[in-house]
């Protein structure tokens, strides 16, 4: 959720209902009202903020004016005993007008109405005083080392170790067209990560390769140092799948000279600012009979794009460049990768994307996270959602391409 105090006239413009009251639920009346006071908003922005202000008002002042009523009948009681009223039936916590966050996450996500006669953009003080209500206690302890919220979330929708859906299921599959062999030599090229690699690596029996940038290689590597500072000493002969990280540099990329059989990579080619280039150090580094097996994001049609492919390049952190399927077998022809065969996955993809935040989303009730888990979670949500939306337009599409190192014969005849 964003903090409102801190967005730009743009972003506001650009934000949607849903997400404004959801970072307005997160500020107290006070700071609701002097953000009120500082900023200029768009009208419909404005009507929110307003509605907002008044349901504010109405939970603040209910409580005290039952107070107040309840002073004056015990001033003015009678002498005289009375027979007792019944007892009015108290408002279960479930129909106190609060919806907790998994189900407000659960609403956003699904594009649907809250529950009926629920209304998110209340929070009533019992709710948010009460720990384990929505959100985890505050802890009585700092942690030894700040927590990189991005990076947590992105383990917790995808799983320990992986950046992407589908976890080890679609490395094994990519591994399966590349007619991957024993004693091949194979590299996972800018992953992010090394669970697909792990994975893979376990399954075969074999030694994998993860190309990373330099950011992703030395992350990753003082995880590793970590992790052998922990188990040094244990009685443990567990050290996991063998793989080894090495450096790509996508300013001069260097696959060495026929030095792998094979070579995955999955949806960041759309991101490589000179791909003609990454395609061609790609082919120099296959063995003879060697294979590119990739995913990628790709045009799919002409004309102008829909809003949602427009909303997803806007959300990208990096900007796409996409070829249609015809311009990447070109350029695939020029650096000598002969084209296979090619499949569109957008739909298995879109399957896999939505049954991994599913997961998450159940799990928020009895997993909570803190407001910055909470904020890290919105941030990749909204990412997520723009690419499935852009997908479902038909308008880009998710491309396997099953590729080989095209052999260049030379042909002699009589002098």
């Amino acid at each position: 959720m964003a903090n409102l105090s801190t967005v730009s006239r743009t972003e506001l413009e650009a934000m949607g209902k849903k997400e404004f009251l959801l970072s307005l639920q997160t500020m107290s009346p006070e700071a609701v009202k002097r953000f009120k006071s500082m900023r200029k908003l768009p009208d419909d922005l404005a009507h929110e903020l307003e509605g907002y202000l008044v349901k504010i008002q109405q939970v603040q002042t209910k409580g005290p004016t039952a107070s107040k009523a309840s002073k004056k009948v015990q001033k003015k009681a009678p002498a005289k005993v009375s027979k007792p009223k019944p007892a009015k039936k108290q408002v279960a916590a479930a129909d106190d007008n609060y919806v907790p966050f998994p189900d407000r996450f659960k609403a956003w996500w699904n594009g649907t109405d809250l529950p009926k006669g629920k209304d998110g953009s209340i929070q009533q003080q019992a709710k948010t005083s009460r720990p384990g209500a929505h959100e985890p206690a505050p802890s009585d302890t700092l942690p030894e080392e700040p927590v990189d919220w991005p990076d947590k979330i992105r383990e917790r929708v995808w799983g320990e170790d992986f950046a992407l859906p589908g976890r080890g299921s679609v490395i094994m599959s990519m591994s399966k067209a590349a007619d991957l062999q024993p004693n091949d030599v194979v590299a996972d090229i800018l992953p992010g990560c090394t669970g697909p690699a792990k994975a893979l690596a376990a399954a075969r029996g074999m030694p994998v390769t993860v190309l990373l940038q330099q950011e992703q290689l030395d992350k990753l590597t003082l995880q590793k140092q970590k992790m052998e500072r922990e188990l040094a000493g244990k009685d443990t002969d567990d050290t996991g799948p063998q793989i080894d990280m090495a450096l790509l540099d996508l300013g001069a990329p260097d696959f060495g000279i026929r030095t792998f059989d094979k070579l995955l990579c999955r949806e960041v080619m759309c991101f490589i600012p000179e791909r003609a280039e990454f395609l061609s150090k790609a082919a120099a580094g296959l063995r003879g009979g060697g294979r590119f097996v990739f995913y990628d994001v790709m045009e799919m049609g002409d004309g102008p794009e829909p809003d949602e492919v427009v909303a997803w390049r806007e959300a990208e952190p990096f900007p796409p460049n996409l070829w249609t399927v015809s311009e990447y077998t070109k350029h695939l022809f020029d650096a000598r990768l002969e084209t296979k065969s090619t499949s569109n996955m957008s739909k298995s993809y879109i399957s896999l994307v939505e049954a991994d935040w599913r997961r998450v989303m159940d799990g928020l009730a009895t997993d909570p996270l803190p407001r910055d888990g909470v904020d890290a979670l919105m941030a990749e949500g909204r990412i997520w959602q723009s690419r499935l939306a852009a997908l479902r337009t038909g308008r880009i599409g998710l491309v396997r391409f099953i590729t080989t190192l095209r052999t260049i014969r030379s042909l002699s005849g009589p002098a």
